[in-house]
């Protein structure tokens, strides 16, 4: 059961980063890539906020998060050159799950 829920963590991990590349070249309000995930069963913001704060913590830095100070799901957020690479299979991540 515990390695279903960390594969699940990590998919998660990896349809943001795909979300993201869909979108490359503008930023994105949180609250819209919650709503992009929503279809796929991923309706927990708190599983969702925890995710976006691997992706963006210090030395991974695939995204990048402008803080909304007010309301973090307005908060904005882009790849990174790195969430880029690792979007494209240039570079690897062990906690992110990326199905081609």
């Amino acid at each position: 059961m515990v390695k279903l829920k960390i594969a699940k963590i990590k998919e998660l991990r990896g349809e943001i980063i795909r979300k993201l590349y869909d979108c490359y070249g503008a930023p994105v309000v949180i609250s819209n890539i919650n709503t992009m995930l929503s279809y796929k069963g991923y309706h927990q913001r708190e599983d969702i906020k925890k995710a976006l704060m691997y992706l963006s913590g210090v030395k991974k830095e695939f995204v990048e998060i402008t803080i909304n100070e007010n309301d973090y799901w307005a908060s904005f957020i882009q790849l990174t050159p790195a969430g880029v690479n690792l979007a494209e299979g240039d570079i690897s991540d062990m906690g992110v799950l990326l199905h081609g």
